[in-house]
């Protein structure tokens, strides 16, 4: 893994998915963009707007000090992830009214 790559990572807290930004020299981890992983328990997976309740709404970067084990992020999450925390916003679909 390198600086630039999609990573899951996971804690004693739950797991989160962001951009390595950087590897530092305490074993620690700078992610950009971090999100925690959410389930509804029928499978379906989304993304929180941030690591925690009462921490900032869509935080830039976070540093995860204490972590089991850090891992290669499946393609379909990364996609999700860069969609959810792209600046694009895309215009919603045309509708007929009647």
């Amino acid at each position: 893994m390198q600086q630039g790559d999609i990573v899951s990572i996971v804690t004693i807290s739950g797991e989160y998915v962001g951009e390595v930004s950087e590897f530092l020299s305490d074993n620690s981890i700078r992610l950009s963009n971090p999100r925690m992983i959410l389930s509804d328990g029928k499978g379906q997976m989304g993304f929180a707007k941030g690591i925690c309740v009462s921490g900032v709404e869509n935080p830039e970067e976070q540093i995860f000090m204490s972590y089991v084990f850090i891992a290669e992020t499946n393609d379909k999450v990364a996609n999700a992830w860069k969609e959810a925390t792209s600046q694009i916003i895309t215009a919603p679909k045309p509708t007929l009214v009647k």
